[in-house]
């Protein structure tokens, strides 16, 4: 790695990113930070690292084609991280526009300044959301596309973008991530169940279940999920690596499958609390899956990634946070 820039990179995944980055022994150089200010996760840590230069931090939209492109052209960075993203599937179910706004032209945007200031690296968030319900488990790359809330077809449409300036070389390199569910330490979106449940938790109070709790889910812990884009600036490095065949992506998840009522129980337990989970009724037009996890042979195959964090370790982290 040499000169990064990271969209995003004061929110949750990119805070803990640059955390990673700045332990390296084989750090970047330069590590730029654009960032809607609205959304900062732990603003003391990025504040401090800024002063102390390690950090360059600008504020910008990412539809804000003009400001971005401004940002990349002074940066000249070698890869680019894009993390910035509306992620709430529930808001977007409510805001649909915005949500295709950031994800999808906002992507294009980033990709078109990558492409303008000869950034040769690009690594993508994107989602498990963009399968939608599917009739086989484990999750395979391979898998029809059917998303069923805005937000995953916003994912799908952006990976759609990035496919197609790879396969019209307008950037040399480009990988795409299905993050399945991630939690941990410092996420504040209260649309995560994890963060919903140990916030409750944390005031004595039971979790709330939508529905009847056997819905499942693949919860990756954001460590491993900071471990899969630092492989993948590896391999994107390796000019040789021939197994990056197109299109370039890869499922991010623990390769695991756990019911929401299993997590409530889990975290009950972490709690030390005599509580029963309260079921409420679940809302059908909530955009929703039943039951997903991921098949990451693929990422264990080329990206040499295996999620490392056991998830109820995970799990307690979050939960400790509550009272520091």
């Amino acid at each position: 790695m040499d000169r990064i820039i990271i969209t995003g990179g004061t929110g949750f995944i990119g805070t803990h990113l640059v955390r990673k980055m700045l332990m390296l022994s084989n750090r970047p150089s330069s590590i730029a930070l654009v960032a809607n200010t609205s959304n900062l996760h732990n603003s003391k840590f990025i504040d401090r690292e800024v002063d102390r230069h390690l950090l360059t931090r600008y504020t910008g939209d990412v539809r804000d084609k003009r400001k971005i492109l401004d940002i990349f052209q002074d940066e000249k960075a070698d890869t680019c991280i894009h993390l910035a993203a509306k992620i709430s599937v529930s808001d977007s179910i409510n805001n649909a526009d915005q949500t295709m706004d950031i994800n999808v032209k906002g992507t294009q945007n980033v990709l078109e300044a990558c492409s303008t200031s000869k950034v040769n690296n690009f690594i993508f968030a994107s989602s498990a959301a963009v399968y939608g319900e599917v009739t086989e488990l484990p999750i395979q790359e391979n898998a029809s596309l059917r998303p069923i809330s805005p937000y995953g077809k916003s994912k799908m449409l952006a990976e759609e973008l990035v496919f197609r300036y790879d396969k019209l070389m307008k950037i040399q390199n480009t990988i795409s991530l299905r993050f399945f569910n991630v939690y941990g330490r410092g996420n504040i979106n209260q649309s995560d169940v994890v963060s919903k449940f140990a916030t409750r938790l944390s005031k004595g109070l039971s979790p709330i279940i939508y529905g009847d709790g056997n819905h499942t889910r693949d919860f990756v812990s954001v460590d491993d999920v900071v471990d899969s884009i630092l492989l993948s600036s590896k391999a994107l490095e390796n000019k040789d690596n021939r197994q990056l065949d197109f299109p370039p992506v890869f499922n991010i998840g623990s390769g695991t499958s756990t019911s929401i009522k299993e997590i409530a129980a889990k975290m009950i337990a972490i709690s030390g609390l005599e509580l029963e989970p309260i079921y409420e009724k679940g809302n059908k037009s909530s955009g929703v899956i039943l039951h997903s996890y991921a098949d990451i042979t693929k990422a264990k195959r080329v990206l040499r990634f295996v999620a490392t964090k056991d998830l109820e370790e995970g799990l307690k982290e979050v939960f400790d946070q509550m009272f520091e």
